[in-house]
């Protein structure tokens, strides 16, 4: 837990709103605290490994009136002796400004109140695995690392923004920064928030720079890139806990668990699930990978029945996120990795440092249209988003479709027409009239095409990739934040700021030669994994037959038409019933594939009913 408020008004207020807080707090340790007549910052005050540690979690200044608490990690800082973590954290700041915190490698938050100036700071680390959660209201800010918290140390009652919806359905994610609930935001990954004066103003202190490309041979990167991920493994290695990792069989994850072991990490655990199903069993990659460093694997198998976790999954999400493969399969190895393993490493990241997701092909594709008469492209993709859908996860057929229905988006959405999922038209179509406002045919969009006109970078690659750590990182991240209550810190060697940068750096030839991707990476890995892995063509990411199970398994088919059913969709207000039974049918009859459209919409209905309709008394969901 990391929360507190700025403002002299309500800082008396809040004391006591949060002393019931503390007392769940004191029951591991002592918590971190700093308490003045203008700010009151708190933490749980416990180390990486759990035990109480509030001394260096916290720093107050000898006249009382500034002070510092922070939580997290800090990656191979060492300590001065006699300078603790928050102290040094507090002369980072004074020296340096925002700017101070891009020397801190970590996964932290950070809140300070500097007296003299009447300014309250927050930051989190650079690539946003700890979320920074704020709201501003009469008098004051209030923060967390939990949105449910800085709503309640707010006073505020908990409302959904129809807007964030619209966004969250056309992407199953949120890309921005306004929140799920209105009125509190998230700290963009990278940025420092300063409150003077009631008013909240953020600045960055770091952004990866894909416009100063670095000029070396593919020898001279392949070595720099293999020094970099051995580094970034290594200093997040804790050898006094135990050590996982999730391990789907691709090229990251078997980078990762070679990396740990030549660190000389003992007794690595390995996790991976198994879906069974045409096209979707990747499951004995993992295991070539695991018999090959001797881990002690564990093999969880994904069924049908596993879909009914769908409310266990809400109840642990800050904001509705929503991917089937990804999300319920995390709760299950968390459960099969608790008590077992202390941290839990994956291969996140590395898609965005090598450019290894199908969407950076499917751009150079696309890139071709604009030689082809629209009289041409307009028939051909028509006929594309007619064919039936296939029971296969990719096929041509699949490929095909999914191609001619994204061509459609707005070419400046960039890489992300292909992972959205509703056009403004077709957003009109299901939002109730009563609800609908015309200022929200261009919001689910904003996000990303503002992020897209940020980006910088020397091609079309580049500045995808630039826009893509802004985004699709946060979903990442989102997912493995469901093992944190399992006990488990969840630990990301792939997106270090170091090794972000240098990739960032590196010419895009370098990481998809013609239709390979990835290329730098599997030079650099070559040598430290089975050949099967490194050349591997069947990568289909973290699978499930979603559509195909809600389709023939009665009861996915049946948890489906329950939560969106016609009454529950009308006391929602929200949504036209008419259209959701529409959607139901045309996926029964595999006229279309809805299931990323329909399983998001049954996501959003648990979610709501959990986190709106009946909030936790405590604010915090139960997480920490």
């Amino acid at each position: 837990m990391w929360c507190g408020v700025f403002g002299h008004s309500v800082v008396p207020g809040i004391r006591d709103e949060l002393g019931a807080i503390f007392e769940n707090v004191r029951a591991t340790g002592q918590p971190a605290v700093f308490d003045s007549d203008s700010a009151l910052l708190t933490s749980d005050g416990l180390s990486p490994d759990g035990k109480p540690d509030a001394a260096s979690r916290a720093w107050r200044s000898e006249d009382g009136r500034s002070g510092l608490v922070w939580s997290g990690e800090w990656f191979g800082a060492g300590e001065p002796a006699g300078v603790t973590e928050a102290q040094r954290l507090w002369d980072l700041w004074k020296r340096k400004g925002p700017d101070g915190f891009a020397d801190v490698n970590g996964a932290f938050t950070i809140a300070a109140w500097d007296g003299p100036e009447g300014t309250g700071v927050l930051a989190g680390d650079p690539l946003g695995i700890q979320p920074v959660y704020y709201a501003v209201f009469s008098g004051g800010l209030a923060f967390a690392n939990i949105p449910e918290l800085a709503l309640k140390l707010a006073k505020r009652q908990p409302e959904a923004d129809l807007q964030v919806i619209t966004k969250f359905l056309t992407f199953c994610y949120n890309p921005g920064f306004q929140t799920m609930y209105r009125g509190v935001r998230r700290l963009r990954p990278g940025d420092c928030l300063l409150f003077r004066d009631g008013k909240a103003e953020s600045r960055p202190f770091w952004r990866p720079r894909f416009t100063e490309p670095a000029r070396r041979t593919e020898a001279e990167w392949v070595e720099d890139v293999r020094q970099r991920m051995s580094e970034a493994v290594r200093i997040r290695v804790r050898k006094d806990r135990r050590t996982g990792v999730f391990l789907s069989g691709g090229l990251d994850s078997s980078s990762v668990v070679s990396l740990l072991s030549r660190a000389g990490v003992p007794a690595i655990q390995t996790f991976s699930f198994r879906c069974r199903g045409l096209s979707f069993d990747e499951s004995h990659y993992a295991q070539m990978v695991a018999d090959a460093f001797g881990t002690r694997h564990t093999l969880v198998e994904y069924r049908p029945e596993d879909i009914f976790g769908l409310e266990g999954l809400v109840e642990l999400q800050d904001e509705p996120f929503c991917d089937a493969g990804i999300n319920i399969a995390t709760l299950l190895l968390g459960r099969a990795a608790e008590g077992r393993v202390d941290e839990l490493f994956t291969g996140d990241g590395g898609d965005e440092l090598f450019a290894g997701h199908p969407v950076y092909l499917a751009d150079r594709a696309a890139a071709f249209l604009r030689f082809v008469p629209s009289w041409v492209q307009k028939p051909v993709f028509a006929w594309g988003r007619s064919l039936r859908d296939s029971d296969r996860k990719k096929d041509l057929r699949v490929k095909v479709k999914r191609f001619s229905a994204s061509a459609g988006f707005p070419a400046s959405l960039g890489t992300q027409r292909w992972r959205a999922y509703y056009r403004p038209d077709d957003m009109a179509g299901l939002i109730l009239p009563g609800r609908w406002e015309e200022e929200f045919r261009a919001a689910p969009f904003e996000d990303m095409l503002a992020f897209n006109r940020e980006a910088e970078g020397p091609d079309t690659l580049a500045r995808s990739l630039a826009a893509d750590y802004a985004t699709v990182v946060h979903f990442y991240l989102s997912r493995m934040g469901l093992v944190r209550p399992f006990g488990i810190r969840p630990k990301f060697p792939l997106l270090d700021p170091g090794l972000v940068q240098a990739c960032a750096a590196m010419p895009s030839r370098f990481k998809i030669k013609g239709a390979e991707v990835k290329r730098i990476e599997k030079l650099a890995v070559e040598p430290l994994l089975p050949h099967a892995i490194v050349h591997r063509k069947d990568k289909l990411g973290h699978s499930i037959p979603l559509k195909n199970w809600m389709r023939g398994h009665a009861g996915v088919r049946s948890l489906m038409t329950d939560l969106l059913a016609e009454e529950t969709v009308k006391r929602r207000g929200l949504f036209d019933p008419g259209r959701v039974q529409a959607m139901i049918r045309e996926h029964l009859e595999k006229r279309e594939n809805h299931a990323h459209r329909l399983w998001a919409l049954m996501v959003l209905e648990l979610w709501l009913s959990r986190h709106v309709d009946r909030p936790p008394a405590s604010g915090a969901g139960g997480k920490t």
